[in-house]
């Protein structure tokens, strides 16, 4: 797999898969993430600092929401993926323009 079709599956899954399987979704199942009112803008950020390529700006976005995350929700995964996408592209400068 390109690491072109693993980064937009990276930054897409983060926000519309599975992140944790509750009690309503059966096996094979996916449902949506959700992240706090508080980590939701910030990661918004860095994915438009993303696509422009800012991945230093994306991190210290992505710090910034590492500080205000909540326990009780799937912030720390999406962040997680955040942080592996941008991994991706800064080895492998094929990441696209629009995460």
């Amino acid at each position: 797999m390109s690491t072109h079709i693993v980064f937009a599956t990276l930054v897409t899954g983060a926000l519309l898969s599975s992140c944790s399987s509750p009690s309503d979704v059966g096996p094979g199942q996916c449902h949506p993430c959700t992240v706090s009112k508080e980590v939701g803008p910030l990661l918004k950020e860095a994915q438009t600092l993303i696509a422009a390529k800012d991945f230093k700006a994306a991190q210290a976005k992505l710090d910034e929401a590492e500080a205000v995350k909540s326990d009780a929700v799937d912030d720390q995964t999406v962040i997680n993926q955040f942080r592996r996408a941008i991994e991706l592209c800064e080895n492998d400068n094929k990441c696209p323009t629009q995460p």
